[in-house]
């Protein structure tokens, strides 16, 4: 079995045929349940058995989807990378001996590696995106859930394929304003790579024949969004059995210390946030790198200590979580992202279209320099 399958069945589950997902094989994450199957959040020590299949991977079922294994998670989806003792450490297929980012770990190597056209996933801060740019392919966050954060959705090896599993409709782009926005969000004075930079700026110059393209600088109030949305996460944990896991042991201790008036300011901040970035911004989308640097070295992240750890996986993807608290839908497109303010899903993914060029000449000239 691939190190990147978390679970083999014996037989794919029972499903409709002739739906519009038929033909698909698609693997699910190793924290969605299927009646029968063990789900283990990352860490065999926590699976069990589930009794009721997701709702999600139900409906992967319904539209005619092959489903028979789930794909290695990062522990609990905490983190934007996957190693820990007893689960298959993987390398990004497109930066070998790199981290292939998370939490979706599976679900984008099977992709990269052309094993599936779609991988299923899950996206609470990034968890989709992160691990699409580390292993250059598609990775999609569908709009909703803004008081969670957290949705499911896929990576796939191009935008069409998205386009295909969600049936989205074609959506015209003129009269949209795109705003660019290269410098950190959430952590100021974060060194963003050049060439990422760069292959923002040709997406931006392939927009331009579309839409109105300007640029942005962080809106006001990013340092205390991102205070809030570190809140939030932590307190998610506030009463989950750490195990043996240093890192979620120390969420949990941060999540015990968020008091509710400061959970209630966060959750009054994030309710607001929408309105904010519109006023501030005054665009319909945003195009960013979604990585600041390359994928660090296998074993970087967990040589940390979790709060330098905390820090570093913000300071890698200083953009993506901004719209997993708006709600709004965004795509990474190998470096690029595209996250909506004003416009839904399908005008995402039409947009993504126009930036999946560039993300393939910028997988073919780093492949040539390799």
């Amino acid at each position: 079995m691939h190190p990147a399958y978390s679970y083999l069945a014996s037989a794919p589950l029972p499903r409709e045929r002739g739906g519009r997902l038929d033909g698909w094989v698609i693997p699910v994450k190793d924290t969605a349940d299927v009646a029968g199957w063990p789900t283990s959040w990352g860490n065999p020590s926590r699976a069990r058995v589930a009794g009721v299949t997701s709702p999600f991977v139900a409906g992967l079922l319904r539209r005619g989807a092959v489903v028979d294994r789930k794909t290695v998670s990062s522990e609990l989806g905490a983190t934007v990378y996957a190693e820990r003792p007893g689960v298959s450490v993987l390398e990004s297929p497109a930066y070998p001996g790199c981290t292939p980012g998370g939490s979706s770990t599976g679900a984008a190597v099977v992709v990269a590696e052309r094993l599936h056209r779609a991988a299923h996933g899950s996206d609470a801060g990034g968890s989709l995106r992160v691990p699409a740019a580390a292993c250059e392919v598609v990775g999609f966050k569908p709009s909703g859930a803004p008081e969670s954060g957290s949705v499911e959705g896929f990576i796939t090896a191009t935008v069409d394929d998205q386009v295909a599993l969600w049936g989205a409709a074609p959506r015209r782009l003129e009269n949209l304003t795109v705003g660019v926005l290269t410098e950190p969000l959430f952590t100021p004075g974060t060194r963003v790579a050049a060439d990422r930079i760069a292959a923002v700026e040709r997406a931006a110059a392939a927009l331009s024949s579309a839409c109105t393209v300007r640029e942005l600088l962080p809106y006001p109030g990013a340092a205390g969004t991102y205070r809030h949305f570190s809140a939030r996460i932590a307190h998610s944990f506030a009463h989950v059995d750490p195990l043996d896991n240093e890192y979620i042991a120390w969420l949990r201790e941060v999540g015990r210390s968020v008091s509710n008036a400061a959970l209630a300011e966060a959750r009054r901040h994030i309710a607001a946030l929408p309105s904010l970035l519109r006023a501030a911004w005054d665009v319909d989308a945003v195009l960013t790198p979604m990585l600041a640097t390359d994928p660090p070295p296998l074993g970087f992240f967990p040589s940390l200590s979790p709060a330098d750890s905390f820090e570093a996986q913000t300071e890698w993807t200083p953009w993506g979580s901004l719209f997993n608290l708006t709600g709004a839908p965004a795509i990474a497109v190998g470096p690029l992202q595209i996250g909506g303010v004003t416009v839904d899903d399908a005008t995402v993914l039409e947009l993504a279209r126009v930036i999946e060029p560039v993300a393939e000449n910028w997988r073919r000239q780093r492949g040539a320099s390799a």
